[in-house]
């Protein structure tokens, strides 16, 4: 057991490769801990992939453009690579391009469409011809987009510049000077990296509790594992998981801004070293998404035109608002209301955990500790006054066949 990953956490640039999975401090003030997995328990040094190459590559129907990519030479280091892989490339704005790489054979765990709807990718025929095409940079550009998409062939990777100015805002391959190797893609091990000018600053790669706030740091690691903590200290793991980075950079002094979003809901290590990036990830696909800016606020424009914008909060969710797990019953909360009245502080909101529930299940009321008629009667109080109230619902539904919501929900 180690505390955190650290920098020296190596993958395809030629050392072992290390998955940390955090878990939150046992108590307050607790140093963070991390499970880190070896490959074995051999400190020499180990290649764990050995990259890809572009097989074949067309039109879509859609006005993208798709391809194969056949494993170099196939590693077992951290499981198998999968074989032959699906690459699907679109500009889907003018200010948007999507660069997409999954199995080619298999499905594979990625965000739901229904939870966040967006094109779908179209699939593949495994009867394209083959390119003859060998180690050539080829430019794909959509007319009057900003983002340029860029490849070589063998080893495959890919870069996106902007138009405007020419200045490449990502690029996954490894010129020999690089800290990093070529594409990993295995069934519970992905690896894909990008060079860094020297001057990018960088911002985001949520949800945790870094000292210095959203702005990334060389040679700090961030994983996004999200987790249920019960107390907030610094370096841990929180709900969320969003990762999407801005970069700011100053060109012949005018500022730029772009974003890169790596739609992955599983668990990963992102390591920035100053001149480089790298994702480390548990599993799913490499979905990118680019969003050119220029400005900050275009890019966080662009970037909710696709995830969708935040609602719009209502006037008393500013107010101040008091939740706990703990209440366990209805008197505790009538208490804590009644308290705060007597110390003169204004309160908006009062929250429930789950220990409204019946046995811990959502949209139940417990009959002891939260009688239905004492529950209305408090509500109707605090309403009266311009207070609201608000249960916690856990996204969670037990198997139960005597719990009703299980029941109605199984039939269907």
């Amino acid at each position: 057991m180690a505390h955190g990953p650290s920098s020296s956490s190596h993958g395809s640039d030629g050392l072992m490769p290390r998955i940390t999975i955090h878990g939150p401090a046992s108590h307050v003030g607790a140093e963070r801990s991390s499970l880190t997995f070896h490959v074995n328990s051999s400190s020499t040094p180990t290649k764990i992939g050995n990259g890809y190459r572009l097989i074949s590559l067309k039109e879509t129907p859609d006005g993208g453009i798709g391809g194969l990519l056949q494993v170099k030479e196939r590693n077992n280091i951290c499981g198998p690579d999968i074989p032959l892989l699906q690459l699907y490339v679109k500009h889907e704005t003018q200010d948007r391009l999507r660069v997409r790489i999954t199995d080619a054979e298999k499905q594979r765990w990625e965000v739901p469409y229904n939870l966040l709807p967006r094109e779908q990718a179209p699939a593949l025929k495994q009867t394209i011809g083959r390119s003859r095409k060998n180690l050539i940079t080829t430019v794909q550009e959509y007319s009057g987009a900003e983002l340029i998409f860029n490849y070589i062939a063998d080893p495959f990777s890919f870069s996106v510049k902007r138009k405007s100015n020419g200045q490449t805002l990502f690029n996954s391959s490894s010129d020999g000077s690089s800290s990093f190797g070529v594409m990993v893609f295995k069934d519970q091990y992905l690896e894909i990296s990008t060079q860094l000018p020297n001057d990018a600053s960088l911002y985001g790669l949520g949800e945790n509790t870094q000292p210095h706030g959203i702005k990334l740091f060389p040679g700090d690691p961030y994983t996004l594992y999200t987790t249920d903590i019960s107390a907030i200290n610094l370096n841990a793991d929180l709900y969320g998981s969003h990762p999407v980075y801005m970069d700011l950079r100053n060109v012949k002094g005018q500022a730029y801004a772009h974003a890169v979003l790596l739609l992955n809901s599983n668990g990963m290590d992102v390591f920035y070293r100053g001149t480089s990036l790298t994702y480390k990830i548990i599993g799913g696909v490499f979905d990118f998404y680019f969003f050119s800016g220029p400005s900050p606020l275009a890019v966080v424009d662009q970037y909710t035109s696709l995830i969708g914008r935040p609602a719009a909060m209502p006037y008393w969710a500013f107010g101040f608002h008091q939740c706990r797990w703990g209440y366990h019953n209805l008197s505790v909360v009538e208490d804590v209301v009644e308290n705060y009245k007597k110390a003169q502080i204004p309160l908006d909101v009062i929250w429930n955990d789950d220990d409204h529930m019946d046995g811990h299940k959502d949209f139940t009321l417990n009959p002891n500790n939260y009688p239905r008629p004492k529950l209305l009667a408090f509500l109707e109080k605090i309403h009266s006054i311009g207070m609201k109230y608000i249960v916690l619902i856990d996204p969670g539904i037990g198997v139960n066949s005597s719990y009703g919501v299980y029941q109605k929900r199984h039939c269907q």
